[in-house]
């Protein structure tokens, strides 16, 4: 359950490791972007470690364990792996809720309009994650060595 470590990912699955992923979203057609909150669960392997989540050009707007807000920060960018979200985690921690939206241009989503669907009456919208598209909807594990529920 300690996949080795992954270059096209910031996350250190081997010091705090995403096991479930739970997704509350509102998908806007209009503006063609998701807002909402994921819940991830989590085993510490190391109980002084962040989590660290792999995003790309997700607006974070808050992180929270249970009723507590919780400090986080974005690391620096990188043209292709995006943005680090690095999350601060007291003692004792088993899940966090961030809430987020994305962008447009998030390159995990296809956002089709009705005409361009079969029954030409209403729009439809679909995720293609491989090979690290995922982090530009999800602020997640992105690497084929996490497998979360």
């Amino acid at each position: 359950m300690s996949p080795g470590r992954d270059s096209h990912s910031f996350s250190r699955p081997s010091q705090v490791f995403v096991t479930h992923c739970s997704l509350n979203l509102h998908a806007s057609f209009d503006q063609r972007k998701l807002t909402g909150t994921a819940t991830l669960r989590i085993i510490r392997f190391d109980a002084q470690a962040p989590l660290i989540l792999d995003t790309r050009d997700l607006v974070i707007h808050e992180v929270r364990c249970a009723d507590r807000e919780l400090q986080y920060r974005i690391g620096s960018h990188d043209p292709i792996l995006g943005r680090p979200l690095i999350i601060d985690l007291p003692a004792r921690v088993n899940s966090v809720r961030i809430r987020y939206s994305t962008q447009p241009h998030a390159t995990g989503l296809q956002w089709l309009n009705s005409e361009q669907t079969a029954g030409k009456k209403h729009p439809f919208l679909f995720s293609q994650n491989q090979s690290i598209h995922a982090r530009s909807w999800i602020p997640i594990q992105d690497s084929p060595g996490v497998r979360i529920t």
